[in-house]
This record gives C-alpha cells, sequence and structure tokens, in this order.
C-alpha cells in the first residue's frame, strides 16, 4: 500500500526515491498519481519530507489534482541547459536533475523506478551517477519497492477491483448471448447468411462491449479453440470458425480506464456439448480449483498453493512443470499471480526458489489451474481473481458461473 513507502524505504536503507516517466507505460508513477495522465513527470520523495510532483506546464492542471506538492518544468527550460551544456540533451538532463536535487538537499543512496528504454536508462544513471558524489544511484531488482508496495491494496482499491471485476462478467454474458444467437449447421456455428462464426466476430463484439464499459483490451483477449486451447497464451485464429463439441479457452483481462486496474478470468466453454473424454479432465480441474479457494488463507505461503496444485495432478498421472520444468502437455505453468494495475505483478503462485512470499490482506491473486494437451485437440483452464480483504476475508471478485456448456437453439 502507498502507506507503506516510507517503512519500504527505511528498510532499504533509501534516503530518496525518483520515479520518471509516463503514467500510460509506468504503472508505478500512475500509482503514485492516483490514475492522473501525465507525460514526462517526476515524483521525488526525500526521506521524512513531502514528496514533489515535477510535471509540464500544459499537464499542470491534472498534475495539481494530484495533491502533491507541484513544480513545473518551466522552472528548470531544458533550451537553456542545453545552450549552457553544448547542445548534449543528456548532459542537461542531467544537470537539471542534479540542480533539483541541489534544492531539495537530496544526498545519500537514492533509488530510481519507472519505465524507459533499457540502454537511456543505463546511458542516464551512469551519467548521473559519474557527476553527483553526494548521491549513491541505487537500482533494485525483483522485489523491488514498488512491487512491494503495490502487492497489497487499500479498500479504495480493493473497491476499484471489485467494479472491473463486475463490469468483466457483463462482457462475457454479452459475448455467450452473442454466441447463442447463431445456428448450429454442419458442426460449427453461422451466421443468418449462412457463412460461419469466426473468433473475430466474437472478438469484435466483446471489444464493442468492453468500450461501452470504459474497458480497455491493453493485451489481446485469448479466445482459442481445441488444438490452439492447448498452448497456454494461444490468442486464437481470427478467422476460425466456431466448432461445436470443442473447448474454447475464454481468458478476458480488461483494463478498466476510469480507475486503471485490471480484472484476470478465464472459462471454457464447449458449444452445444462436452464430449465425455473432456468431461472427467474438466471435472478434475474443478475440483482442484474449489479446493484451492477454500485453502486460500492469509499466512499461508503463496509458492504451497502451486505444490498442492502439482502434488494434485501429478497423484492423477498429468505431467507437471514441477515434475518436467519442459514440459508442454499437463500442467505447464504456475498457478496465478498478483493483479492490479498490470495484469502480471506480485504476488506469484510459483515454486521458484526465491519465492518466499506470504499472504497477506490486501493481497491480490490469480488462481488459474489448467491442463494442455495440443495434440490431442484440446486445453482446459478456469480461472478467478480474488482477494483477501483487510480483516483477511477472501472475496472472489470474478462473479461469472463455471457452466461449461453453452446450450444452443
Amino acid at each position: 500500500m502507498k502507506s507503506d513507502i516510507p517503512r519500504l524505504m527505511a528498510e532499504r536503507g533509501l534516503d530518496a526515491i525518483v520515479v520518471q516517466g509516463n503514467t500510460d507505460i509506468s504503472t508505478d508513477l500512475a500509482y503514485l498519481t492516483g490514475g492522473i495522465t501525465l507525460e514526462g513527470a517526476m515524483y521525488l520523495q526525500k526521506a521524512g519530507a513531502e514528496p514533489v510532483l515535477f510535471a509540464s506546464p500544459i499537464e499542470r492542471e491534472k498534475a495539481e489534482q494530484t495533491g502533491y506538492r507541484l513544480r513545473l518544468w518551466s522552472d528548470y527550460p531544458l533550451r537553456d541547459y542545453m545552450a549552457r551544456h553544448g547542445n548534449d540533451r543528456l548532459t542537461a538532463q542531467i544537470a537539471i536533475l542534479n540542480d533539483i536535487f541541489r534544492e531539495y538537499d537530496v544526498c545519500g543512496r537514492v533509488a530510481f523506478y519507472g519505465t524507459a528504454d533499457r540502454g537511456y536508462s543505463y546511458r542516464y544513471l551512469s551519467a548521473l551517477a559519474a557527476s553527483n558524489t553526494e548521491i549513491e544511484v541505487v537500482g533494485e531488482s525483483w522485489p523491488n519497492l514498488f512491487h512491494a508496495a503495490r502487492q497489497t491494496k487499500d479498500a479504495a482499491e480493493l473497491e476499484a477491483m471489485r467494479t472491473v471485476g463486475e463490469l468483466t462478467a457483463e462482457v462475457i454474458a454479452s459475448v455467450i448471448t452473442f454466441v447463442r444467437r447463431h445456428r448450429p449447421a454442419d458442426g460449427i456455428l453461422c451466421k443468418e447468411d449462412g457463412t460461419p462464426l469466426t473468433i473475430g466476430d466474437v472478438k469484435a463484439h466483446m471489444r464493442m462491449e468492453m468500450a461501452r464499459r470504459d474497458l480497455e483490451e491493453k493485451h489481446e483477449t485469448i479466445f482459442s479453440q481445441g488444438r490452439d486451447a492447448g498452448v497456454p497464451h494461444n490468442t486464437g485464429r481470427r478467422d476460425e470458425p466456431l466448432y461445436l463439441g470443442r473447448p474454447i479457452i475464454f481468458d478476458i483481462f480488461p483494463r478498466h480506464r476510469a480507475s486503471g486496474y485490471f480484472h484476470d478470468v478465464t472459462r471454457t466453454f464447449w458449444l452445444g456439448y462436452m464430449p465425455d473424454e473432456h468431461a472427467q479432465h474438466w471435472q478434475r480441474l474443478k475440483d482442484l480449483f474449489d479446493e484451492l479457494l477454500a485453502e486460500i488463507k492469509v499466512g499461508s505461503e503463496c509458492r504451497s498453493y502451486q505444490a498442492r496444485a502439482c502434488d494434485y495432478f501429478e497423484a492423477l498421472g498429468y505431467p507437471t512443470i514441477r515434475s518436467d520444468p519442459r514440459t508442454q502437455v499437463g500442467y505447464t505453468h504456475s498457478l496465478g499471480h498478483g493483479v492490479g494495475l498490470d495484469i502480471h505483478e506480485a504476488p506469484s503462485l510459483n515454486l521458484l526458489p526465491d519465492n518466499d512470499t506470504v499472504l497477506k490482506p490486501g493481497h491480490v491473486i490469480s488462481v488459474e489451474p489448467g491442463l494442455y494437451y495440443p495434440d490431442e485437440g484440446w486445453g482446459i483452464r478456469i480461472e478467478d481473481t480474488v482477494a483477501l480483504d483487510e480483516s483477511g476475508n477472501l472475496i472472489n471478485l470474478s462473479c461469472y458461473p463455471y457452466d461449461p456448456v453453452i446450450s444452443l437453439p
């Protein structure tokens, strides 16, 4: 949570933090601005001092909405700095930052966050370190300060995530209604003119419904069928007709433009009927899914749920990513991940050696066991996004039913 940032700075021995970039790219900056969109902004927080936000004068009114003390880049004219430094843009930018550090008495260990080109970031921070002996430039790997802060959500964030979950369920319902309006013929669904209903048609309808609810598709939705459903992140082929009796993995993860938060939910559907050979696998998956949701609680190790899933699948004879890290069939991925301003963020439900995260109030995670057999023409996944509220109660933010068969007229 944002309120944890001073503590996290102290734990890391940081005297100041700097977050730079555009809010549509840097979700750490978007987190700090509360969803106010800014370009080329910089957040400076010195330990024990009031944060300062630097922004363009053309965005001053938006920047004021953040509530931070505001400074405008026009107080540090880039053209003037370039003139004093041989028209070298990088040197001028470093000079501006050093002047800001002197003005606000920033020294000691300073950590930098945000999103930018890696080559530029390397040159920028290297030049800064060489030019200023009063600071130590600090960079963090995973998990950094913002991974730690953002992985627990406060009540307002949880409410925003509940809203996007409800809107996503409305989109799924609309898509299923749209599909049901089409008639089966020769094993596929057809439009009124007799041409096949395709995955591209379904996605076009879905995107329209998302737009009506102020949702956006930042990453392509997975609507994959048959063999393609057997590859976890295959998004589906636009020109492929919808077939009866083939599994369709519908993994939808929109972002709510109003809040910036994502939702992540997956259902596997069969049109008309589910073949017997698929029904057993689906039921086994659903049984595990239900057991896992019942077991999630504050104080549990995140890695324990992936171990639990691997135990379950291996006992039934399925390969897992634990029994064979190279497997492309069976259970081939981790159980889940954090969800928030990024679709994938901390914490992770994996078995990596450094995963020592324990579930806390405010954690929001996806739970998504799946089985995949592309050469046999099928894949199945079920996923919900769940949260642990401030009292430690489990809240399921995904509110769409699990019924696997879509009945047709």
